[in-house]
């Protein structure tokens, strides 16, 4: 028969134990708490992107909706269009919805660099963004370039980020101006290019020339190449025909999705093109980022 001493001491460690298995059951409790909290969350957000992308596709929709019609509306002394584009924002289901029609042929085409007035161009381009940088390491930078083309011809712009030579200050201040092409003869859009890349259109062509073309075709857009030709400004500083033009056919779309915090930006690259009477506008990639 147990004492009266030694009863209580068993009955404290029966509490002990009862409490420390309590203890034990709530902390898994908790971590499976937790855990289901973290996988909800996981399944909410992908199925948010998934949604997001759908919706983003409907944005593209209405991109190539734009472009056809500018086409089909053209008239001989208006532009056939007017970039950038931006769409609405469009609401459904709490997710915002809004897309901008950019002008790739705004740009300089760095699939056109086997070509060695191109060369001298991207030279430019690059003494203009980066004028720190030594006449050296801006031609290295180029051989670099040319170098990574000759394997094959880039994609994506985002490539540059991985030739020799191309630090993440340069490629931010050369990604507004270029871009990849798959067509290495696209020529550049004189309407929609910026001043830096007007500049490098002539070898005597600088920075204040090319906002002098900007302040013009903001008054007097450039409807043909025989009006752009024949402007005093570049009269002075002779560009080739054979290098510019006023019509694109590269456009990229960058939409964007948002729900509360969540952000997909979809980034689609269009040509339209046509043969004969047929108009087609075709999507050649598309890419996927988190905003």
């Amino acid at each position: 028969m147990l004492s009266p001493r030694s009863f209580k001491q068993q009955q404290g460690v029966a509490i002990v134990v009862a409490l420390f298995i309590m203890a034990l059951v709530a902390s898994m409790a908790y971590i499976m708490m937790a855990r289901l909290s973290r996988d909800t969350q996981r399944t909410t957000l992908i199925l948010r992107d998934t949604q997001a992308a759908f919706y983003a596709q409907g944005s593209v929709a209405w991109a190539i909706e734009q472009l056809r019609r500018d086409w089909e509306n053209q008239k001989p002394d208006q532009l056939i269009d007017k970039l950038p584009m931006t769409s609405p924002t469009n609401t459904i289901n709490d997710y915002h919805i809004s897309s901008t029609i950019e002008d790739m042929q705004a740009r300089f085409n760095l699939n056109n660099l086997n070509d060695t007035e191109a060369q001298t161009s991207f030279k430019r381009l690059i003494q203009s963004v980066a004028p720190n940088l030594s006449e050296e390491k801006i031609q290295a930078i180029v051989n670099a370039v040319v170098h990574w083309i000759t394997l094959g011809s880039m994609v994506s712009v985002s490539e540059l980020r991985s030739v020799k030579g191309i630090t993440p200050a340069i490629y931010h201040a050369l990604q507004p101006y270029v871009t990849a092409l798959p067509e290495a003869a696209a020529l550049v859009n004189v309407q929609s290019a910026p001043a830096p890349i007007l500049a490098v259109l002539s070898p005597t062509m600088n920075l204040e020339a090319g906002n002098a073309i900007m302040a013009l075709r903001s008054t007097s857009p450039f409807v043909s190449m025989q009006q752009f030709l024949n402007n005093d400004i570049v009269k002075n500083h002779p560009i080739s025909a054979q290098k510019v033009t006023v019509v694109s056919s590269y456009f990229l779309v960058v939409t964007n999705v948002t729900i509360e915090k969540q952000q997909l930006v979809l980034y689609t690259l269009l040509e339209r093109a046509t043969k004969g009477d047929q108009l087609a506008i075709n999507i050649l990639w598309q890419s996927k980022g988190i905003g």
